[in-house]
């Protein structure tokens, strides 16, 4: 979903980036391609419009200079009303420093809510913490022992009565065991409901007013669509929803819609949750989100998820990254943290200049290539590896050697090295046209 909305909305900014100044008819044409992006992202027809009416309204209504000016302020105004109709504010987790925090998960079967605690489990406890989980849902079958499965890889207890039929009894208890163990943080996972579950929904309020959680989140199926929203509100009509988690946005084709309809039932969006893997959770800020689909980037989470995959120890090296001077030991550090090409693929939206519109399939980074390309780079020298010497006939002559794989396998890993690199330069040489992007300081891309 993601790719595919930004890409559109990318094809139609980009008409008023490279073109002259925007008058009334550019404005026009940019308002149509908007609202059918939208809408193939299944946003509701009225939110769509209102955006793209606004737009079309602020763009012609401001009183400033023609040429760039003009183009960076019709940019920002798209910025800014998208993120208006998701949420503008971001609503990072919050986790008491001096207590421990209770946190009670909710949603109807099958929106992948016993998938996303184990994710968020691990989410926590990279931050520091102690965590742990209770499961009450002893309505489906196997629900104990497939939660079992996923936290014990990332060392996270869990606590469940598979036999017994008492969910709050069941929560009481476990709450009170890893409360008497020290723990920080203490995530609850209920059964799955439909809106319309009425007894599921009594049994869920009945969790709640006897472990008190700090927080209740509600999972939604990025499948849902436009009605996420009528779920959102039956939902929080029963208990009070503290916020939501989107999941399964990977391959949605109607996330706009769960997105859309959640931002309108008007509780804010927590995370993400994009892909099968265990560290595929991402805080959902709308205004980095926004950057992201329309092609701005979003440098600060670029850093902070080079930081946090501890690829860079620096700012001065996410710098020249981003400068188009990557090395092969910073490819190979990057290799040995990317576990998916989910992660790549995270990162690389974030790129200003780049947002969602790269194409997959420049980069043939498998899992089996890595190993090869990694087995490769360890035969490299120092100079070669920070791209002080280049690879000659002779030297890839000898990696091939060295490493026990061939010279075309070695050529390989240069051309995925050169269409890194690449890319990179040619987003700081300003692919946009000279265009200034807000945000951005002058001079930092090149």
């Amino acid at each position: 979903m993601l790719g595919r909305l930004g890409s559109a909305l990318n094809s139609a900014i980009s008409k008023i980036i490279r073109g002259g100044p925007p008058d009334k008819e550019v404005i026009q044409e940019l308002k149509n391609d908007m609202l059918k992006a939208l809408l193939e992202a299944d946003v509701n027809f009225d939110i769509a419009a209102e955006v793209v009416n606004k737009v079309e309204r602020k763009s012609l209504d401001k009183e400033l200079p023609d040429g760039l000016s003009r183009k960076k302020s019709v940019l920002s105004i798209i910025h800014d009303e998208l993120t208006r109709f998701l949420g503008a504010n971001f609503y990072p987790l919050t986790l008491h420093p001096d207590r421990p925090t209770i946190i009670e998960l909710v949603g109807i079967q099958g929106s992948g809510k016993t998938t996303t605690i184990a994710k968020l489990s691990k989410y926590i406890k990279k931050r520091g913490k102690k965590v742990a989980v209770v499961t009450t849902d002893n309505f489906r079958p196997g629900a104990y022992e497939q939660l079992q499965q996923l936290c014990n890889p990332i060392e996270v207890p869990v606590y469940g009565e598979p036999e017994n039929k008492d969910a709050v009894k069941i929560a009481k208890d476990g709450v009170k065991k890893f409360l008497d163990e020290k723990h920080n943080v203490i995530l609850i996972d209920t059964a799955g409901r439909h809106k319309e579950e009425k007894s599921l929904l009594k049994e869920m309020k009945e969790i709640s007013e006897k472990i008190k959680p700090d927080e209740i989140i509600l999972v939604i199926d990025g499948n849902l669509g436009q009605a996420a929203y009528d779920q959102a509100l039956a939902f929080a009509e029963t208990t009070k929803i503290g916020s939501i988690i989107v999941t399964k946005m990977d391959g949605s084709a109607k996330g706009g819609g769960s997105i859309s309809a959640a931002a309108a039932a008007k509780v804010p969006i927590k995370f993400l949750a994009d892909g099968e893997g265990i560290d595929a959770i991402e805080e959902f800020n709308p205004t980095s989100f926004v950057g992201r689909l329309i092609g701005v980037g979003d440098l600060e989470g670029l850093l902070k998820e080079v930081r946090e995959l501890e690829t860079l120890p620096s700012k001065e090296e996410a710098m020249s990254m981003l400068s188009g001077k990557i090395s092969y030991r910073q490819m190979m550090e990057l290799l040995d943290s990317f576990s998916s090409m989910g992660s790549m693929k995270r990162m690389m939206s974030m790129i200003p200049g780049l947002g969602m519109t790269f194409d997959e399939d420049m980069f043939d980074l498998s899992k089996e290539n890595m190993k090869r390309f990694k087995v490769i780079m360890s035969s490299m020298t120092g100079d070669e590896l920070d791209g002080k010497v280049k690879l000659s006939s002779s030297r890839v002559q000898r990696l091939a050697q060295g490493s026990g794989r061939s010279v075309a396998e070695v050529k390989e890993l240069i051309t995925q090295h050169k269409t890194v690199t690449n890319l990179v330069k040619r987003m700081r040489k300003g692919r946009r046209g000279g265009f200034q992007i807000p945000g951005i300081p002058p001079g930092l891309l090149g």
